[in-house]
C-alpha cells in the first residue's frame, strides 16, 4: 500500500469498476496538487478501496496520500476512525483525513520507504531464517497486541499489509479494522484475505481470536514459505480453513506447539491473547540463546569423569513424526454437513463425464438410466462418507460387515430405482392374478423374476461395498488427494460381481448404470472428503539416522 518507489504513474493498471471499470490510470500525476498543501510525485499503487500517491508538503515532509474510493468509504472511514490516534513503533502511522475541493477524502499517512513482506517473502520460498522469522513476528505480534490493547481488532493481517524498512516492520492497511464494541461486528462474514481467514468468520463472528488465527498462519508462512491452506479457488481454501488440518512437521519443532495452538478451528483453543503468543514465541529464544560466558568456564573447569573403555557416541535426535491432528466430533458433524453438500455435485461432473466417454465411444448415450445412475451415485457416496467421517479414528473405518449391512439397504433402493416392486402379502381366501408367482406356501406373491432380483441387487451391493476399504477413499491421510486406482479396484469388484450374477442367478442382468455407480462413487468420494498432504519422504541418510 505504502511502498513501490519505482511505480510509474502513468502505467495502465486494473482499477475497480467504481471508477470506469476496467484498466484506468491514476486519477492525478506528478505535480498535481488535489489536496491543498501536498503535491504528488508518484502513484504507488491502486486498490479495492483507493489509490495511494507518493507526495511532498509544502514544508516538505514526504508522505502517503490515499484516495478513498467513492462508494467505498464508509468501511475504510470506520476503519480509520479507529486508528486515526493509535502511536506504536510497528504500526504506519495516520496524520490526518482531509476532505478537498470534490469532497474526495484524502488520508494523510506514513511514507515507509521499504517492501512489503510479501515480496521478501517472494524471495525466499522455503522461509526466512528461523532467528529473523522469530524477530519480525514479535514485531507484528506487538503491533496487534497495541491494536487490541486499544479495543481494535485489525481483520486483515498479511504479508502484503507488512512493510519492512530498515529492518523494522510496520502494519498498516486498517480499512478493515473494527473496535471490539462495534454492534455490526456479527454482521461482516466475509472480510479480509481469504488465506489468512478465521473458519468461525464465515459464520460472521469476528474477535480478538481472529487476529491470532491470522497471525499463526503468517508465522507458519515466515518459517516455511508455503501457506497452510491453498485450493484452485477461494471457496475451496475457505473449507479447508473449515475443515483440514495444517501439515505442521514442516516447521521447526520448537515452533509446533505455538503454530498449532493458533491455528485451532475453535477460538476459544486458541492462544488467549496475543501476549499469550507473544510470550510463547519469547521462550523458543530463550531456549535457542547460547550459554552464557561464566556458565561456559563452569562447563571448562568442571569436565565430565572419563569412564573406563569406548563409549558409544550420543543418540541422533529422531526425526519428529508428521503431526495430524483429527477434528473433535462436533467439528466432524460440520464436515460431514459440507462433505455432503458437495456430494451431488461432484456425482453431476462423474454423470456427465460417463455420458461423453459413452457418446465418444459408442455413438449414443443411455440418457434414460442418467438421472438413476446419479441418484444411486449419491446415495452410495453418503453412505460410505457418513460413517466413515463420523468415526474417523486415525487409519481405522467400519468394517467389512457393517459396509455389507449398508449395502443390502443400498440393493433394496436399487432394486426400486429399476422400476421393481416388492413382493405382496396374499390375504387369507383371495386368489393370486395368474401373472404372478406365489412364495412361501402362497402367502407372497410377485411378478416372476422378482424375488431373483431383489436377492441379487442386495447381494451385488452387499458384497460392492463389503470387499472394498471404502473407509480409505475417505481418508484425510490418503496419499493424494485422488487417484484412479480406488476407481479401477472398484470398477473390477462391479465387473467380478456381474460374472457372479450372470453364473449362479441365471437372470438377466441388472442395467449396466449400477455397476458404474459403484466405479464412480469411488471417485466422488475422494473429489469431496477432506485431504491432509503427506510429508514429503526423508532423504536416505536421514532415514537411516531416523532409524
Amino acid at each position: 500500500m505504502l511502498i513501490h518507489t519505482s511505480f510509474d504513474p502513468l502505467e495502465t493498471i486494473r482499477f475497480p469498476k467504481g471508477r470506469g471499470g476496467g484498466f484506468m490510470k491514476f486519477t492525478y500525476r506528478w505535480g498535481q496538487q488535489p489536496l491543498a498543501g501536498f503535491t504528488i510525485k508518484r502513484g504507488l499503487g491502486q486498490g479495492g478501496f483507493g489509490e495511494v500517491y507518493f507526495a511532498v508538503s509544502d514544508g516538505g515532509k514526504e508522505v502517503a496520500l490515499k484516495l478513498l474510493l467513492r462508494g467505498r468509504t464508509e468501511t475504510e472511514l470506520r476503519g480509520i476512525s479507529n486508528c486515526l490516534n493509535l502511536k506504536h513503533p510497528n504500526l504506519v502511522h495516520l496524520y490526518d483525513l482531509r476532505t478537498d475541493e470534490r469532497d474526495d477524502h484524502w488520508l494523510v499517512m506514513e511514507y515507509v520507504q521499504g517492501e512489503p513482506l510479501s515480496s521478501v517473502l517472494n524471495r525466499n520460498p522455503r522461509g526466512l531464517p528461523v532467528e529473523q522469522a522469530r524477530q519480525w513476528f514479535l514485531q507484528i505480534a506487538k503491533a496487534v497486541a497495541y491494536l487490541h490493547d486499544h479495543a481494535v481488532i485489525h481483520r486483515d493481517i498479511k504479508p502484503g499489509n507488512v512493510f519492512v524498512e530498515n529492518g523494522i516492520l510496520k502494519l498498516g492497511d486498517y480499512g478493515l479494522s473494527k473496535t471490539v464494541g462495534s454492534a455490526s461486528l456479527t454482521q461482516s462474514a466475509n472480510v479480509g484475505t481469504v488465506y489468512y481467514m478465521a473458519p468461525e468468520v464465515a459464520k460472521g463472528a469476528c474477535t480478538k481470536q481472529v487476529d491470532v488465527y491470522a497471525c499463526g498462519v503468517m508465522l507458519y508462512e515466515m518459517l516455511t514459505g508455503e501457506l497452510p491452506f491453498r485450493g484452485d479457488s477461494w471457496a475451496e481454501v475457505a473449507l479447508r480453513h473449515q475443515t483440514d488440518m495444517p501439515e505442521l512437521n514442516k516447521l521447526p519443532p520448537e515452533y509446533l506447539a505455538v503454530v498449532e495452538k493458533a491455528l485451532c478451528k475453535k477460538p476459544e483453543l486458541r492462544h488467549a491473547d496475543m501476549e499469550e503468543m507473544i510470550q510463547a514465541v519469547e521462550a523458543i529464544g530463550r531456549q535457542s540463546e547460547p550459554a552464557r560466558p561464566s556458565e561456559v568456564v563452569k562447563m571448562i573447569a568442571s569436565p565430565a569423569p572419563a569412564k573406563p573403555g569406548k563409549t558409544a557416541p550420543p543418540p541422533l535426535p529422531k526425526t519428529p513424526a508428521p503431526v495430524f491432528a483429527i477434528p473433535g466430533f462436533r467439528d466432524r458433524i460440520a464436515e460431514v454437513s459440507t462433505t455432503l453438500a458437495f456430494t451431488p455435485v461432484a456425482s453431476v461432473v462423474t454423470v456427465v463425464a460417463w455420458t461423453l466417454c459413452s457418446v465418444f465411444f459408442t455413438g449414443k448415450g443411455d440418457w434414460f438410466n442418467l438421472m438413476p445412475l446419479f441418484c444411486l451415485t449419491v446415495l452410495i457416496s453418503w453412505t460410505v462418507l457418513i460413517p466413515a467421517k463420523l468415526l474417523e479414528r486415525g487409519r481405522k473405518g467400519l468394517g467389512y460387515w457393517p459396509m455389507m449391512v449398508l449395502g443390502t439397504a443400498i440393493g433394496l433402493a436399487a432394486f426400486w430405482l429399476d422400476g421393481w416392486t416388492l413382493p405382496s402379502i396374499v390375504p387369507a381366501g383371495s386368489v393370486a392374478p395368474p401373472a404372478e408367482e406365489s412364495y412361501f406356501a402362497g402367502n407372497i406373491r410377485a411378478i416372476p423374476g422378482t424375488i431373483e432380483h431383489l436377492i441379487g441387487y442386495m447381494l451385488l451391493f452387499g458384497f460392492g461395498l463389503g470387499l472394498t476399504r471404502w473407509s480409505d477413499y475417505a481418508n484425510r491421510r490418503r496419499k493424494e488427494r485422488f487417484s484412479l486406482g480406488p476407481v479401477f479396484v472398484a470398477g473390477f469388484v462391479s465387473f467380478m460381481l456381474y460374472v457372479g450374477w450372470s453364473a449362479f442367478i441365471h437372470m438377466d442382468a441388472p442395467p449396466l448404470y449400477m455397476f458404474l455407480a459403484l466405479a464412480g462413487s469411488a471417485g466422488v468420494v475422494q473429489m469431496v472428503s477432506p485431504w491432509t498432504p503427506p510429508p514429503p519422504p526423508l532423504p536416505k541418510r536421514r532415514r537411516l539416522q531416523a532409524a
